[in-house]
């Protein structure tokens, strides 16, 4: 037998949780009440699916316009392409939470039954107790488990907000790159007190010409700096610094005219910053070529 009533909290609290992930992830904006609203309209294809079970709601074309209107009533609505990857995502976390549910239902061989994408029991009464045990423990713990392996995964993936637009002028050359802050580079010189950047090859070859950047390793620039330009002469600094538990190195940085960070909030202009030679690319997929200290944008102005 099928109580609507308890199909129907327990799919409540499952699209409330579900709704919940999906902020998380989008960072939608939303409140208490819309969220709540949300849950509940969502819910409403329980007794659509059960007493009106040819309606169209119940199709795909029906589910997709349904759940459309889940999303613009649970979060805030900003623009188009927020509105999609906040749909996207509902349903990524839908299936994420589903899968879990379902993978261990094939386990363990419970007593739980999707109908046409409702979770329900089947059984006399309120259903096997130790099937409900399985769905109100499930619910929760893949909830958990699905908010901690997206949680890994923001981790180790790159914020895109936290990369930006820079323009680093010398010698009357600009270069153009993407910057990534980096919280983990607090590398200052010793000596002045400068922050240090650090640039990849493809911003280097925009200043330097043919065959310079070769020559700005520490190996090098320790036995014939001579030979160098006298405009990289002028510029190179060598700053100490430990890496992967190796101390007593060198990194081959030069002093450049300027460094301007382009943000929301206007651009954020460095003088004079130093700014390490890297021989590698910082990333496979390029997407950003520098690597900004933290304290520039922590102090939010010009340094």
């Amino acid at each position: 037998m099928l109580y609507l009533d308890a199909v129907w909290l327990l799919n409540l609290l499952m699209d409330g949780m579900i709704l919940s992930l999906t902020q998380g992830l989008t960072r939608a904006g939303s409140s208490r009440w819309r969220m709540a609203a949300g849950a509940l309209a969502a819910s409403l294809i329980v007794p659509v699916t059960i007493y009106m079970p040819d309606s169209w709601l119940v199709g795909s074309a029906g589910k997709i316009i349904f759940s459309m209107g889940i999303v613009l009533t649970a979060f805030t609505f900003t623009s188009l392409r927020a509105f999609f990857v906040q749909w996207v995502t509902f349903y990524f976390v839908t299936f994420a939470i589903g899968g879990s549910m379902m993978g261990v239902h094939f386990f363990l061989a419970s007593e739980v039954d999707v109908l046409k994408g409702a979770v329900v029991t089947f059984s006399g009464g309120y259903g096997d107790p130790v099937s409900w045990l399985f769905v109100a423990a499930g619910c929760p713990s893949a909830y958990v488990f699905t908010k901690w392996r997206f949680n890994q995964i923001q981790i180790h993936q790159l914020k895109y907000e936290d990369v930006y637009e820079v323009e680093m002028t010398w010698n009357g050359q600009t270069a153009v790159c993407k910057g990534l802050v980096d919280s983990g580079n607090q590398l200052i010189d010793p000596v002045s007190r400068k922050m240090v950047f650090l640039a990849d090859p493809s911003v280097w070859k925009q200043l330097l010409a043919e065959g310079e950047l070769e020559k700005l390793t520490e190996e090098e620039v320790l036995a014939s700096l001579h030979e160098l330009p006298e405009t990289i002469q002028s510029a190179v600094r060598l700053v100490p610094y430990q890496a992967a538990g190796i101390s007593g190195r060198l990194l081959v940085t030069l002093m450049i005219d300027q460094i301007t960070v382009k943000t929301s909030e206007g651009p954020l202009v460095i003088k004079q910053p130093l700014v390490g030679v890297q021989h590698q690319p910082l990333t496979r997929d390029g997407l950003y070529q520098m690597l900004i200290h933290p304290h520039v944008m922590v102090k939010g102005k010009s340094a």
